[in-house]
């Protein structure tokens, strides 16, 4: 009821004008200018953690669909049977061992050979499960399913059936069969599965209705509805790409983050040659947070969806050093190896732009497009900091202007806010490579984000700034620091300052963006999901409001109490910022980070009765969202200025935007 009641409240006054003005009074001056604001301003930024791709965005139902799976620092044998249950029917009886004995491809030697002794052995792959008992392969009754599989009929003799089913195996779609396979050579089968039922717990089993040996790799079932199913790699979860989509992000930072880095030893690197190419060419990865990658999703794939969404790509190499974070095992690359990593970065660039004549142009064009990609920008480094780094940097970057001058460059600046690690960086940067773009992370108490939203007015006009990984850090809740209306809006209230100091700080992004919900590693998260849904927190709905209204210019405007003195924000805890297109659309901010109502005269200087739209986003301090109860979503409604002037009276902790035109 209060939630209601707020909203009747604050709609009695949104078309009020006249009298005397109530509470703050916030003047927009339309016409005065201030400085230009970046148009890549908001961005996001993907890293395959907390599954974000692998069991994520990535369209794979499967887990583990090459049996590649093993930690990098304990292997251990039974880790490659990860995802799969064999011998799961009394009906039949064999064995199943995992062989790399002339593979389907070197970069993914491993396979499963199946040796059926008594016909009707079955085995599963129970999807990305969140324990033994929770968790499978979502299904829809009446969607299609692309299933394929490598088969090599070593001395088999019989069929195989395919079908979607329950853990006990009770029918959930059609059979799909393999039969007549040739003796001794690989053979990729490809199918399409309907399901008859709803299902979160579904798997999916093979059953040998013949007896010998049969080997069997690269099985992978993906839902038909996805996007970019003619992609090498097969394609992304529909429903993810929409909601980044949503979000009308002007850039897509990848593949990380630390994943960019690689963790203790140099055979964990990402390497970008490894995640391109046919998808059962790429070779998997044991990834920074704990789990492999497939490369399902590469370098070519990451282009593609920037392309999807109409987003610039930015790239993340590293840097010739091992995550600095995680004390490596494994000294820098000495001057030899950097020099081929350095060629490695250069034929990245050459992928991405080089016509279909280049070596790598005509790799980018025989997977599928010919044209060059829009990469204006590039990470040489991902947190890192001191000179063992800024010398590399120096390396890599020289030869990346020479080869390639019309490139942006970012610049790490270190992985904290402030101290002298990050006051080193800083002017390490100012000094040496001014013209690059320093890239900034912190992860901050949400009273931080709240008390430093003036941290860019000082800082210098002709040097450029990337927030590249932020979020507001409430206290652990059950482990977990939670994604609560509050960090929202202290997140909200940053972002003024931010746009305030658009002409300094050029891009942001909010960190990390996607979470498995039972399977990840690091909270908050910006958009949460589970084999089915996708769960949109209160930080989400503030970025996108922000993103769909972010001005072409910085337009004057000032915030006075009743007395006509200035406000300050950190004492009324209200935060507020305008800006303007060419067309004449005016944008105006204001963020409401107290427990109390703010009564809020808007004027709009030389307006008359002007209309728009307001978006608003409020509810109770430590309000959450969770797949069941959305507390926190957008309400939009229609604004009208009379003779430029409207009152509103802003609930407590409360964003809200409005688009305004008019004459």
């Amino acid at each position: 009821m209060r939630k209601r009641t707020a909203l009747i409240l604050f709609l009695m006054w949104l078309c009020f004008a006249g009298g005397s003005a109530l509470g703050e009074t916030l003047t927009v001056y339309p016409d005065a200018a201030l400085h230009a604001m970046s148009q890549n301003l908001y961005g996001i930024f993907f890293e395959d953690i907390n599954h974000a791709a692998d069991g994520g965005l990535y369209a794979e139902l499967l887990q583990n669909r090459s049996f590649e799976y093993e930690e990098l620092l304990n292997p251990l044998p039974r880790q490659h049977l990860t995802g799969w249950q064999f011998n799961t029917s009394a009906a039949g009886d064999g064995q199943a061992t995992l062989s790399q004995d002339e593979p389907l491809n070197g970069n993914n030697p491993s396979y499963m050979a199946v040796n059926v002794t008594s016909a009707g052995y079955s085995f599963q792959n129970t999807g990305y499960t969140n324990s033994a008992f929770t968790g499978g392969i979502p299904l829809q009754a009446g969607e299609a399913y692309d299933l394929s599989l490598y088969l090599r009929n070593r001395d088999y003799e019989g069929s195989v059936e395919m079908s979607l089913t329950t853990k006990a195996g009770a029918a959930l779609s059609d059979v799909a069969v393999a039969e007549r396979m040739p003796a001794g050579e690989w053979t990729k089968y490809s199918f399409m599965l309907t399901a008859t039922e709803d299902s979160d717990e579904a798997c999916l089993t093979l059953t040998l209705r013949g007896m010998g040996q049969l080997d069997v790799d690269m099985v992978s079932l993906m839902p038909r509805d996805r996007v970019g199913a003619d992609w090498p790699g097969g394609g992304l979860r529909r429903d993810l790409v929409e909601a980044l989509r949503e979000l009308h992000p002007r850039f897509i930072r990848f593949p990380g983050g630390c994943v960019a880095e690689g963790s203790w030893q140099w055979d964990n690197l990402y390497r970008w040659k490894d995640t391109i190419g046919p998808v059962e060419s790429r070779k998997e990865n044991w990834n920074t947070w704990g789990y492999m990658q497939s490369y399902g999703i590469g370098f070519y794939e990451y282009f593609c969806l920037c392309e999807e969404i109409g987003a610039l790509p930015l790239p993340v190499v590293g840097s010739g050093l091992l995550c600095q974070a995680r004390e490596p095992y494994e000294a820098p690359m000495n001057e030899a190896e950097l020099a081929d990593w350095i060629q490695d970065i250069l034929d990245l660039a050459e992928f991405a732009l080089g016509d279909a004549g280049t070596p790598y142009g005509a790799l980018r064009a025989e997977m599928g497009h010919p044209e060059p990609f829009d990469l204006r920008m590039m990470a040489i480094g991902n947190e890192n900091w001191a000179d063992i780094y800024f010398n590399r940097y120096a390396a890599i970057r020289e030869k990346v202007k020479e080869v390639w001058p019309a490139l942006d460059i970012i610049v790490a600046c270190g992985p904290v806010a402030e101290g002298s690690l990050f006051n080193g960086s800083r002017g390490k940067i100012l000094k040496s490579f001014r013209e690059d773009i320093a890239d900034e992370h912190y992860y901050m108490e949400s009273d931080w984000l709240l008390n430093n939203t003036r941290r860019y007015d000082n800082y210098p006009r002709d040097s450029r700034v990337f927030l590249g990984e932020f979020a507001a850090h409430e206290p652990a809740v059950s482990g977990r620091r939670p994604n609560n209306l509050y960090s929202a809006l202290c997140e909200a209230a940053f972002m003024t300052g931010i746009e305030r100091n658009s002409d300094a700080v050029v891009m942001c992004c909010y960190a990390p963006l996607l979470a498995r919900t039972g399977m990840d590693q690091w909270t908050p998260d910006l958009i949460w999901f589970n084999g089915s849904q996708v769960l949109r927190t209160p930080n989400y709905y503030i970025q996108r409001m922000f993103s769909e209204t972010l001005g072409e210019e910085m337009v004057d405007f000032d915030l006075k109490d009743a007395e006509g003195e200035a406000v300050k924000e950190r004492t009324s805890r209200l935060y507020t910022m305008a800006s303007r297109k060419a067309d004449g659309t005016l944008y105006v901010k204001a963020v409401n980070v107290s427990g109390e109502e703010k009564p809020l005269t808007l004027r709009v200087d030389g307006a008359g009765n002007w209309q728009g739209r307001m978006v608003l986003l409020y509810g109770e301090r430590s309000a959450v969202n969770s797949f069941t109860q959305e507390r926190v979503v957008p309400e939009e409604s229609q604004i009208l200025l009379v003779e430029g002037e409207a009152r509103i009276v802003m609930p407590p902790y409360c964003a809200l935007t409005l688009t305004l035109t008019g004459e």
